[in-house]
């Protein structure tokens, strides 16, 4: 009998596919603030289109405050004109009392998963 294999999680969500990423295909511009904007805005709609809520910032354009709705965990992204990026992880919320070794070591390698890049 043949074996019948699951199919792996899609890399990208299926709702990206409504999001013009055409800005992609251009070289940077460092000096073009409309570009940077393009940028900016097709990052926050693929990350929006992915389900999470998205915030960018009025003073600094380049900053993206990310939360995920139900877990409470957010990432600050701070873009560059030369397209690349500085972030960080956090969460609204500590771990409880009394959180076993195993239970925090599970909730950090599901938000990293190490071997899936």
């Amino acid at each position: 009998m043949n074996e019948v294999r699951v199919l792996p999680a899609p890399i990208l969500p299926k709702e990206w596919n409504g999001v013009d990423t055409s800005i992609d295909a251009e070289t940077p511009e460092l000096l073009s603030d409309d570009q940077f904007d393009r940028y900016v805005q097709t990052v926050a709609d693929l990350l929006a289109a992915a389900g999470l809520d998205v915030t960018v910032s009025a003073d600094d354009h380049g900053h993206l405050d990310v939360h995920h709705p139900t877990s409470g965990f957010n990432v600050e992204l701070d873009l560059r004109e030369d397209r690349s990026a500085e972030w960080s992880l956090n969460a609204d919320d500590e771990s409880e009392p009394g959180t076993t070794a195993l239970q925090l070591a599970s909730l950090v390698t599901r938000l990293l998963a190490p071997g899936r890049g």
